[in-house]
């Protein structure tokens, strides 16, 4: 998960119980996909990423 931002994932693991670390890693490429598609980025003047580079396309 390079490039994941180690804030977040650090968030969401400190407030979260997991029972086996395939749970782990099944919330954190949801976590992530969640991130890189639907959340908006005030870096991208409040779009999201995928709206970005549908923009750049």
């Amino acid at each position: 998960m390079a490039g994941y931002n180690r804030t977040d994932r650090y968030d969401w693991l400190a407030h979260q119980l997991f029972e086996t670390i395939s749970k782990v890693e099944d919330f954190a490429a949801h976590r992530l996909w969640t991130s890189n598609r639907e959340q908006p980025n005030m870096a991208l003047s409040g779009i999201t990423p995928k709206q970005n580079l549908t923009m750049m396309a």
